[in-house]
């Protein structure tokens, strides 16, 4: 965000919030509530005044009209970024996973993500550790509090598996790049995006688990550490290609993908 990286561009705004909610009559004052020189608040005023954002009125410093509606605009930025920041960063005090043991209550537990879903482990260490709240069974929901570290997870791939119309209506001999795919198929999810997708699913003797929302629920299955074969008519795979970088834009550990055609 401009606003928090440029200091420029801060410095202008704090500027124009002060003359827009305090009386100025003189830099000096301007420069002693911002904390800077008079030169550099003198240097500030007149590229304001430059931008048609500031100006002396009887005898005091003001926001223009143009200069208010630019202070509102900036400042709906940072709340704006500031409650989806603070969304992100919600601090969870529990959360829920599946025992993978027998668990009792107050056991401290490891924290796994398996399959895409997060599994708790009495007695087995982990980046990632909490407390159970309560006994649980192998394969019961766990609910767990005192939350510590990280839990350790790498992307899973992406594989986009493009189809022509033409291949998606008949039967078609596998070539060298669906073979691949059918060999290593067991370590994926198959997601079909729009019908070529389910066609091509079909033709393949693959059954997908994910119909709906294909391209975000790929995406998401990937961050949580899922291999996903994404089955996609031609002219859709660039959409999930799309969508996988806008993912990767914002995480450290990227999701490899490739597309692959095949027919």
């Amino acid at each position: 965000m401009e606003l928090l990286r440029n200091l420029r561009a801060s410095t202008r705004v704090l500027f124009l919030y002060e003359v827009t909610t305090s009386r100025h009559s003189r830099l000096r004052t301007i420069a002693e509530r911002l904390g800077m020189t008079v030169q550099g608040c003198s240097d500030y005023a007149h590229g304001l005044e430059r931008d048609g954002l500031l100006s002396m009125v009887d005898g005091e410093y003001r926001a223009t009209k143009k200069g208010v509606e630019f202070l509102h605009d900036r400042l709906v930025d940072l709340r704006s970024f500031v409650e989806r920041a603070r969304r992100e960063m919600a601090f969870i005090e529990t959360t829920a996973a599946l025992a993978g043991n027998t668990i009792r209550s107050g056991n401290k537990v490891g924290l796994f993500m398996e399959d895409g879903v997060l599994v708790a482990f009495a007695g087995r260490s982990s980046p990632s550790s909490g407390v159970a709240v309560h006994d649980a069974t192998k394969g019961e929901l766990l609910a767990v509090r005192s939350l510590e570290g990280i839990v350790a997870l790498r992307p899973g791939r992406i594989i986009i598996g493009r189809v022509s119309p033409r291949a998606a209506g008949r039967r078609a001999v596998p070539g060298a790049a669906a073979k691949r795919v059918l060999r290593d198929a067991d370590e994926f999810i198959v997601a079909a995006l729009d019908v070529g997708g389910l066609a091509a699913a079909k033709e393949l003797g693959l059954k997908p688990r994910i119909e709906f929302g294909v391209v975000p629920a790929a995406v998401e299955a990937a961050e949580r550490g899922v291999n996903v074969l994404l089955l996609a008519p031609e002219e859709r795979a660039v959409e999930a290609v799309q969508a996988i970088e806008a993912a990767n834009a914002k995480l450290e550990d990227k999701i490899p993908y490739e597309s692959v055609a095949l027919s």
